[in-house]
Parts: structure tokens; sequence; C-alpha cells
């Protein structure tokens, strides 16, 4: 339209220039300070996520009644403002250039016997124009139109200039039998779902997140009219589906993973203390993505993924050698304290190795590499903590579980009647290890 433009900007290498979204900090403020200028900013590497226009806060105000909903839609763009939580609002309802409407008075037009179809036609022929023949040029057919000239038609106070004929053949003013009303005239009214809808669309707000934002805007929709409501779309619904699918996934993977460890020591027991440290390495990604100044998307989920599968492995190996010497007869005491010293260095490698691994993307050096780095931080993180933690947890919780097995097992021989004579303890038998 006549009263918009788009500016494209591509930027410098990143150590030559400020950061992005301090960039567009600075062109936010100083576009905005000139008078009657609204500036919106947008990344346009957010916009392939969707079919609309890939603002990270999107959602559509919806109802039948079109004023109310043009009023709702207005006070929840104040009031989110007002929170704080987005910047660069902006919305598809756009009023275009401004229109004169006629409205023909029908008693006025009926008492000197002027029908509406002539007001209207005189109208459409003096200002719109019709075509009141052809002709053929260089075997081409060009119309021929007719209406005023442009200084004719212009003003709406050209309009008091023009006459219409009555049914008695005398000429009398159009303005006496109309009425004009000058509007500005909307550029298009959508539609979603068969409803009548209003989008607005933001950025979430520096210090805020847009998870905050999108609650925010929920919260604002409770308190519209009746008849009125909010839907999330756009890139608001991809990040939900997304964050949905991969919380799905992380419960679908520890499952999974009870199953398979269950299977594997024919337990339903050491598939839980194997587990145990996942809790763990979860609060340590979870610290670094805080202290680094990372927030929890879509990338640092993916890292927590593939730290459920990473940080089990210390477990593993404990669990598995302490079993091992339970089958040669020592306690569960006795047993981690061997388990302990002797997988310690396979553990401290393996974890050494994968976390040397995570180290290039997670600082970050490389251009594009602010998506790459959440994920690495948090694998960093969670596989740190559950390291040093695997050595005291993992073999705390064996001993306890199994002295609660062993008390439940008793407890439910007593309820069976069986012998309540305690077992003699088991005898430790040296073992020489080749």
């Amino acid at each position: 339209s006549v009263n918009s433009g788009n500016m494209n900007l591509t930027l410098l290498p990143r150590d030559e220039r400020m950061s992005q979204a301090e960039f567009a900090q600075v062109l936010r403020k100083e576009l905005n300070s000139y008078p009657g200028l609204r500036a919106v900013v947008q990344d346009l590497s957010q916009a392939g996520f969707t079919a609309q226009r890939g603002f990270p806060v999107e959602f559509s105000v919806r109802g039948s009644d079109w004023d109310k909903l043009v009023e709702a839609s207005q006070s929840l763009r104040d009031q989110l403002t007002a929170s704080g939580k987005v910047v660069d609002l902006d919305t598809d309802y756009q009023l275009g250039q401004p229109e004169l409407r006629i409205t023909p008075d029908r008693a006025r037009a009926a008492d000197v016997g002027v029908p509406i179809q002539a007001v209207a036609s005189t109208v459409n022929a003096l200002v719109g124009g019709v075509r009141v023949g052809k002709y053929s040029s260089g075997g081409r057919r060009i119309d021929v139109r007719m209406r005023l000239l442009a200084d004719q038609r212009s003003r709406p106070e050209d309009l008091s200039l023009l006459k219409v004929r009555t049914a008695n053949n005398t000429l009398v003013p159009l303005s006496s039998l109309v009425t004009q009303q000058e509007l500005p005239a909307l550029q298009a009214i959508t539609r979603r779902d068969r409803e009548r809808a209003i989008s607005l669309f933001a950025n979430v707000a520096p210090g805020s997140n847009q998870e905050e934002a999108l609650a925010t805007v929920e919260q604002l929709g409770k308190n519209l009219p009746g008849g009125i409501r909010v839907v999330a779309g756009g890139a608001s619904v991809a990040f939900r589906d997304s964050m949905s699918s991969l919380i799905f996934a992380l419960f679908l993977g520890i499952a999974v993973a009870y199953m398979v460890l269950g299977a594997q020591f024919n337990s339903f027991l050491h598939p839980v203390t194997v587990l145990t440290i996942l809790p763990l390495s979860v609060a340590g990604a979870s610290f670094a993505l805080l202290v680094t100044g990372n927030t929890l998307n879509i990338f640092s989920m993916i890292g927590l993924l593939l730290l459920m599968g990473i940080v089990k492995k210390n477990s593993i190996i404990l669990v598995d050698y302490a079993l091992q010497q339970r089958e040669l007869g020592l306690d569960a005491m006795q047993a981690m304290l061997r388990a302990g010293p002797v997988r310690l260095r396979p553990i401290l490698m393996t974890s050494t190795a994968t976390m040397m691994s995570a180290v290039p993307a997670a600082l970050a050096l490389g251009a594009g590499s602010e998506t790459r780095a959440p994920m690495s931080i948090a694998v960093l993180g969670g596989l740190s903590v559950s390291t040093v933690l695997s050595l005291l947890v993992v073999p705390a919780f064996y001993v306890v579980a199994d002295r609660y097995k062993t008390r439940l097992g008793r407890w439910l021989s007593r309820g069976k009647g069986g012998d309540e004579t305690p077992p003699s303890p088991e005898v430790s038998r040296p073992v020489t290890h080749g």
C-alpha cells in the first residue's frame, strides 16, 4: 500500500558488530522516534517455521460481531503493550486510504421523481467512468471510456457540481439527494476457520520469553466479552506443539529405557537404580543454561534428550559390576565398594571424551552457533553433574534399595507363616582377579 514499506538488512559478520537483538533494539528506538511512523523489526530466520508472518507471538481474535471484534482487538493490543512482555506489536487490521461513501435519500429522491438507479448511474458514469465504445488500432481493440476530467472529480466538494435528471426532464443537484461521509476503508476483512478474525503479531520483549508472552495473551483473553475469543496461531502453535512433542519423547524414552534395562537385568528394581541419575542430570543441565544465560528452547530440549541416553551408561557400569560381585557372595555394600574403584576409570574416560566433543559447539565460535550452543551446554552441564554424583547417588540408592528389598521379603515371609528366624549372614569369600 501507499502508506507502508519494507526494508531488508544483511548484517556484517558477528565479530564486527553488536548482537542481532541489540541492533534490533537500536532500530526500534530510532525509527519509532519519528512522529507518525510505526516500525516493526522482524527476524526473517524465524519466518520459515510457519506459513504466516513468522513472529514468535501470533494469535487471532475471533468473533461474529465485527464492531465488537475491532474493539476487543484494540483493547487487547493496548493491554498487551502495557504488560511489557512483547514489542513490535502489529496487526492485520489495517485502515487504508479514506473513501467517500454516498448514501441516497430515498424519500427526497421519490419527491422529485429521481430513481435510485439514476443516482447510482450518474456517480458511476461521471466519477468511475463507463465504456461508450471501442476502436481497433494495429490489430488491438481498445475501449473508449467516458468520465469527468481529473480536476473535476478529485475532491469531495466536486460532488456538489454533479446533477441528475428527474422524471420531468429537469436537472437537480446531486448533493440535494444524497448524504456523503468520508471514512477510512478497510483493506481486507480476514477470516480464519470460517470466522471473522483480527490477527496480532509481536516479538518477545528483552528480558522475557515466549512462554511468558503466550501466557499473558491467554490471561488477557479470558477478560474479553462474550462471543469473542483468542486463538493462538502461527509460530505460537508451532512452539507449543514442538515442546509438547519433545516432552512426550523424553518420557517415552525413559519408559523404553526402563523396559530394556529390566529385560537386561531381569529385575524391576535395578532399572530404577540406573535411572536415579536422570533427575540430577536435568538439574545440572538447567543450572548450566541458567549460568550461561540460555533458555529452555527447542535446541536445549534436544540436548536434554541426548543427555538422557548418555548419563545412564555410568549407572549401568556400576550396577552391572555390582551384580557380578553379588554372584560371588558379597552383600550390596561390599559389592558397591568394590565396583566404585574398579569402574571409576572407564566412567571418567567415557565422560571426559563425551564432554570434550561438546566443547567446540558450546563455545559458539562459528556463524549460526547460537542455535547449537544451548544443546551442547545442556549436555556439558548435565554430564558434569551426573558423572560426579553417579559415584555417590547410585551406590547409595543401590544399597538402601537392597536393604528395603530384604526387609520387604522378610515381612512377606512372616505374613505367609514362614520361618521367622533371620538367615545366617553371608560369608564373604576372597576373590582373585586375573
